[in-house]
């Protein structure tokens, strides 16, 4: 369980990313220094720590390390109710959005996540998703470190002014990167959920999605997120594939509920770094 102090835009603009160790592998954090006091005329808004997942609504019991078991069934459901936002201390502006982490690696210990020069999360570990915390609009720098204080990754995002948004930490072939994922409001309506596939696993860069054999199939490349449908209120089957045709046994198979008017992202992700070794998270987000 990921320990906090405090879903369609792909972000890969050029930026530079930090060369990476093997996991495992350390060096000294940059100092960070202490908060500067915030000045209405700055700017600069204080980050608001994000709470543990579980903190403000009911999280799974995650394995970060899953065994797959017969069946090929891998997979984990994340259900996030919106928890009350503490205030931004020294807010002197409407201009913010609210961020929230998940790690789609698998081969690295629990993280440590910055923005700017504020710890926002202690401990991020693989398959977990913290909830959303107010951040200013605009460009933020984010820090991705190991509990050893080594730095993975540093970069900067987009935060939009009133939009919500998930910072994955995906793994990439010469180590890992950040991707922003714009998470918009479901407005399905009471009879029916909202519901996309994203492709987060670097060694299966093509994949199938099938829900109920064939009711929705969606064809997912890596750091691709489809369009959202609408799904009947009921159980379905989720059944990943490597090929587009949809025969042969699945990668991984795991089974939701859908919620009226809740809004679910299932994310592709590798539970260890081998090919096809695949697994689902399901993130659910729902009204409280």
């Amino acid at each position: 369980m990921a320990e906090s102090i405090f879903s369609i835009t792909q972000s890969d603009e050029g930026f530079p990313v930090t060369p990476l160790p093997n996991p495992g592998e350390g060096g000294p954090i940059p100092d960070m220094g202490t908060p500067a006091p915030d000045d209405s005329t700055s700017g600069n808004t204080p980050v608001i720590p994000l709470p543990n997942p579980g903190e403000g609504g009911p999280v799974a019991d995650l394995n970060p390390t899953p065994t797959p078991p017969s069946g090929g069934i891998i997979g984990s459901i994340i259900t996030v109710i919106p928890r009350p936002i503490i205030p931004c201390y020294f807010c002197h502006t409407t201009q913010y959005g609210t961020v929230r982490f998940l790690d789609a690696t698998s081969a690295y210990n629990p993280f440590l996540i910055y923005i700017g020069n504020q710890l926002v999360i202690n401990s991020l570990a693989s398959g977990e998703i913290s909830q959303y915390g107010r951040v200013s609009a605009g460009t933020q720098t984010v820090t991705v470190a190991g509990q050893n204080g080594y730095v993975y990754i540093q970069k900067p995002i987009t935060v939009r002014s009133g939009q919500a948004m998930t910072v994955a930490i995906i793994p990439t072939a010469s180590g890992m990167d950040l991707m922003e994922i714009t998470d918009n409001a479901c407005s399905a309506g009471s009879n029916t959920g909202c519901f996309r596939a994203c492709n987060l696993s670097v060694t299966n860069q093509s994949l199938t999605v099938s829900l109920n054999n064939n009711y929705v199939n969606f064809q997912v490349a890596y750091r691709q997120i489809t369009g959202t449908v609408f799904l009947p209120v009921g159980t379905y089957t989720v059944q990943v594939f490597n090929n587009p045709s949809v025969t042969g046994s699945p990668l991984v198979a795991s089974s939701f509920s859908v919620r009226s008017n809740a809004f679910y992202t299932l994310y592709l992700i590798n539970w260890n770094p081998s090919k096809d070794a695949i697994r689902t998270l399901i993130v659910e987000d729902r009204p409280s």
